[in-house]
This record gives C-alpha cells, sequence and structure tokens, in this order.
C-alpha cells in the first residue's frame, strides 16, 4: 500500500448535512493551503467533509473517466473510441503496469480518510446549537456510514484485485482499520478470507447505527439527523447487499477456495429479500431504475428496486456519448451481437430452436420485451425517427466516426427526453446506482441453486420461483421453459438472466472471471449488418484475448516495486 501524505479536502455531495460558504473555506484554511488538524476535528462542517471523500471517490456516473468501464472488455460490447484504453486491454495488452481496471489507488485514498475519521469522530460536536440527543444521532449516522462505506471500497478492491499467488495462496488486500504512518504502511496482502471477514464485521457495525431505508420519521429530531435528506447516502439495505455481493464471489469457483459457501450465499440474499418485501410484486419501475421521479424523494423512496444512488445531476452528459449520430450523439457504447442473442423469445425461450425467431428475415419481432428497452436495434423508434442500419445511413456502421461498429446503440440508461439538436437541447436527470434490488434476487437465485437446486426453499424463497419472478416483471409470463429446466440448465439460465439485466452496469467482467469461464473471456465480439434488400448479415467486429491467469486482475506494478507485496499469479 502507498504511504499516504494526508491533506484534508472537503468533497461536495449533493445531500450533505453541512453547507459551507467560499469565506468560510477561506477562514478555516491554513497558509500552506492545508487544513490544520485541530481546526478540522473542531470544525463539524470540515469533519464530516473528511468521511465524504468515501462518496467522492465512488463513480457518479456510468462508463465515463476511466471509471466504470470494466465492460467495455467483455463481449457485451466494443467501443468505436479506438484509443480507449480497454481497446488494448482486451486485444492482448493487459499488463500489470496497465491501471485502467485498478480500483486500488481510489479504494486506498477513501479508506486512509474513513479511518481518519473514525478515529475521531466520538470527539467531534456536529450539532454544536442542539440538543444531546441530537449530537448523538448525528455520530451514530455517520459512523454507520463510515463502516458502510469501508465495507465498499474492500468490496472494490476484493473484486478487482483478490486472486491467487505463484505459490496458490488466495489473496485479498492489505487490511488497514486505523490511522497509518511511515513505515506502519508496509502491510502485507491478508488472506482472501480474512478480507471477507473484514468487510463482513465492517457490514455489521454500519447495520447497527443505519436504518434499512432512509425515511420521513415522526419525531422531529430523528427526522432531521436520520430522515429522508440523506436518501442518497448509504442505508442498511444497501450494506447487506454488499454483504451478498462479497458472498457470492467468494463462494464462486475463482475463490471458493475462501471456505465461503453457496449456502451461506443464499441465505444472505434471502435476509435482504424478507426485508425488501419478498418477490411477490415485484416493482416494474425496476426495468428502468436509471430513470424514476427524482424530483419526489417519497416516489424514489417508495421503489423498492433502488437501495442506493449517487448525487444527482441535470445534464445530458450520458445522452451526448451515446446516442447515435443521427440524434447528435458519439455512440461510444456499441452493444454487441453476442449481447443481442442472450435475449430470447418473447415466449421466453432461447433462440437456438425457437420457431419465432427469423435471424435473416426479421431477428428483431417476437423477442424479450427487455431488448427493446436496453438496446437500440435497427428499425427501432428512437427518439426521433427510427434507428437506420442500412448502408448510407448516418447511423450504419463505417459512416461516422461515431457510429456504431456493431450495428446497435445503447438505450439502458438514457434519458430519452434529453435532445441534443443544436437549437433546442434540453438536459435530463441522472444518477450512478450503487446497490439494487434485482442483483440481490440474481445473486440467490445463483447461489440457491448451486447449493440445493432449483427447488428447495432457503429462507422462504427457491431459486426456480425466483427467476421466474424475474421474467414474469419483464413481461415473459409463460413459465414452460424455465419449469423444465434441472439444476444444470437453470444454472446457465441465471447467468443468461444476470447478463442481461444487469448488462452495461460493470458486473459481467468480473462474473465471467469468478466463473473462470475462460471461452467467455475469449468471445469475439460480433455485430450485424443490413443488405440491399433487407435482410440481415452478421459479421466478426473486434477478438477478444486473455491468458488463463487473467482470470485474476493484477495488482498494480507500481506498487509491488514500493515494498515487497505478493503479486497473482502469471502478472509481472
Amino acid at each position: 500500500m502507498k504511504k499516504v501524505l494526508y491533506k484534508y479536502v472537503l468533497p461536495l455531495l449533493a445531500v450533505s448535512a453541512v453547507l459551507m460558504s467560499c469565506n468560510d473555506f477561506l477562514d478555516e484554511q491554513d497558509q500552506d493551503g492545508k487544513y490544520d488538524e485541530k481546526i478540522v476535528w473542531e470544525s463539524p462542517k470540515l469533519a464530516e467533509g473528511v468521511l465524504l471523500k468515501g462518496y467522492q471517490l465512488m463513480a457518479s456516473e456510468y462508463a465515463t473517466n476511466n471509471q466504470d468501464k470494466d465492460d467495455f472488455a467483455t463481449s457485451d460490447m466494443v467501443t468505436n473510441v479506438l484509443t480507449d484504453g480497454s481497446v488494448g486491454l482486451s486485444t492482448g495488452q493487459w499488463t500489470s503496469r496497465n491501471t485502467f481496471l485498478s480500483y486500488y489507488d481510489r479504494a486506498y485514498q477513501a479508506i486512509v480518510h474513513i479511518n481518519d475519521f473514525l478515529a475521531h469522530v466520538d470527539g467531534v460536536d456536529f450539532a454544536p446549537q442542539s440538543s444531546q440527543k441530537v449530537k448523538d444521532l448525528y455520530i451514530k449516522k455517520l459512523k454507520g456510514e463510515a463502516f458502510a462505506l469501508r465495507a465498499w471500497w474492500g468490496l472494490q478492491l476484493l473484486r478487482a484485485h483478490g486472486g491467487k499467488s505463484a505459490d496458490g495462496q488466495l489473496l485479498g488486500y492489505p487490511i488497514v482499520t486505523q490511522v497509518v504512518k511511515g513505515e506502519e504502511a508496509r502491510l502485507p496482502r491478508d488472506t482472501y478470507a480474512k478480507c471477507v471477514e473484514q468487510i463482513f464485521s465492517d457490514c455489521d457495525r454500519a447495520l447497527e447505527y443505519l436504518p434499512l431505508k432512509w425515511e420521513k420519521l415522526d419525531d422531529v429530531e430523528e427526522n432531521r439527523v436520520m430522515g429522508l435528506d440523506n436518501v442518497n447516502r448509504i442505508n442498511g439495505l444497501a450494506v447487506k447487499a454488499i454483504k451478498s455481493r462479497v458472498a457470492v464471489l467468494a463462494a464462486s469457483d475463482a475463490f471458493k477456495d475462501s471456505g465461503m459457501t453457496w449456502q451461506e450465499a443464499a441465505e444472505l440474499a434471502a435476509d435482504v429479500m424478507n426485508d425488501n418485501g419478498g418477490i411477490s410484486n415485484l416493482d416494474e419501475r425496476g426495468l428502468h431504475f436509471y430513470n424514476l421521479g427524482i424530483n419526489d424523494r417519497d416516489y424514489m423512496n417508495s421503489c423498492n428496486e433502488i437501495f442506493w444512488y449517487s448525487s444527482i445531476a441535470n445534464n445530458n452528459t450520458r445522452e451526448s456519448r451515446m446516442y447515435a449520430p443521427s440524434l447528435y450523439g458519439e455512440g461510444v457504447i456499441n452493444p454487441s451481437q453476442n449481447l443481442v442473442d442472450c435475449f430470447g423469445d418473447s415466449k421466453g425461450y432461447p433462440l437456438s430452436g425457437s420457431m419465432l425467431y427469423n435471424a435473416i428475415q426479421s431477428p428483431f419481432t417476437n423477442r424479450d420485451p427487455r431488448l427493446k428497452l436496453y438496446i437500440y436495434c435497427d428499425g427501432e423508434a428512437m427518439r426521433k425517427g427510427k434507428l437506420d442500419i442500412g448502408a448510407g445511413s448516418k447511423d450504419a456502421p463505417g459512416t461516422e466516426v461515431t457510429s456504431s461498429r456493431t450495428g446497435y446503440y445503447l438505450r439502458k440508461l438514457l434519458d430519452e427526453t434529453s435532445d441534443l439538436t443544436p437549437a433546442t437541447v434540453t438536459k435530463g436527470y441522472h444518477y450512478r446506482v450503487h446497490a439494487r434490488y434485482t442483483e440481490v434476487l440474481l445473486n440467490f437465485a445463483e447461489a440457491a441453486n448451486e447449493a440445493v437446486g432449483p427447488d428447495a426453499a432457503i429462507g422462504g424463497f427457491t431459486a426456480r420461483n425466483v427467476v421466474n419472478a424475474i421474467r414474469k416483471r419483464a413481461g415473459i409470463t409463460d413459465q414452460t421453459y424455465v419449469n423444465s429446466l434441472d439444476k444444470e440448465g437453470l444454472k446457465l439460465l441465471i447467468r443468461n438472466e444476470r447478463r442481461i439485466e444487469l448488462c452495461f452496469e460493470n458486473f459481467r467482467f468480473w462474473d465471467i472471471r469468478r466463473w473462470m469461464d475462460m471461452d467467455a473471456m475469449n468471445e469475439t465480439v460480433r455485430g450485424i449488418r443490413k443488405n440491399a434488400d433487407g435482410t440481415y448479415a452478421y459479421v466478426d467486429v473486434e477478438e477478444r484475448k486473455f491468458e488463463d491467469y487473467m482470470i485474476y486482475a493484477p495488482i498494480p506494478y507500481s506498487e509491488t516495486l514500493k515494498y515487497d507485496l505478493v503479486q497473482n499469479m502469471g502478472w509481472e
């Protein structure tokens, strides 16, 4: 771990308990441009700012600024930005010096701030003019957030850097739970199992302090501190979702030496489900979780899909990057034919053998309704007009630098009220969702099926029933196919459902690695072309090239140079 020279900063968070003017900053800033430690911990505003660094370092947008772009290196998509770091990484040029997918630096920056906050929080008066009850509530809430955020950043380190050393040890990351300086920072990597234990411990501490959801409270003082104003801060359901994600990761083939069992992973997911209404009536808004009524916090909170999301921004950044050229967009994410083929027919059957699917004449009719929700296909209505990928069209592959290389454009995550037309530019509201219910449901289905098969119950739920509930929400009411599957068949379907439901959300790259699925890692990205007669042809677009050892991502080379930090096997 790098030795950090600590500089106090006050990050911005849309929903903060405190606000500060520019003059306030000048008054409380030291002459050398840093905040004096004594001043920081005597100021509730600056003290909270130390904790908020744990939020600020998180990705607040999808697939931008070299954050949240892991899935660019899968067969789900390519990008038309050929200089993007993901292109070289996924085509044979990934080295430990390439930190494109590294979470190491950001995670430890966050953890340093969080540890410092926890070391001082009990001595800070966050409400100088208020009752002792309010003072205690602030400490309780902020302490809960601190433990939760440390668990979150531990998860990022474990997922991105956990792996086996050359001698076969399953290792995680150097665990740091207190302020360390100088030589104290020269910590070895802890075992993977100890890292899981630490993350779980932080989650359990957080759950002692945080409510499951931020809601309007009857008590005025409690509502002031623990109420709906915290709506985009981490809460108890998000913390439980973190535990679920870690458990599924640790139980998977690549990390099963951790000792985590599928039974434990299923039980942790079921715990969240029992806290969140089960599966009887899944909220249809879960299909478009990224585009809810964000001006109404009560409405947002009524949706049981979203547990935790970032600050809200009013812009058209996503649309500018992702719209097709005919809509004045850059078309940066190009969904693949591989992903499109994962969407079965309208009866819920896979395309192979489907009587409703015609790949040459009409590949987009009688399809899983989610295809139309998530991907723009040829002939599909867009904000203005229809997508046309025929020769000569602005949106056809090869026409523009900003045209899709695959023949498909992203629809999921976009606010289609946003207009980029020069004379009538409009914006929309956006946020980045960090934890949502559908992932937990899929975690349960995978873990329960592995542990006890399709139909044995864990926590009151079965893997098969959960899969049917997810598909029913999507509009697939025929359960014949799902009900015909044995354990192995359901396993493959759950993986496919995960690929569909969580597409473009930064899961796929890590999923295929925890499954040790080299075929998926090296699957050539394919696309579609429209012939002059209106029929369709299919082409290879970009090869993927990963070696076996790349199941485990590397510790950044620069970190291994600082001291004898064990590298994952295969990497320099």
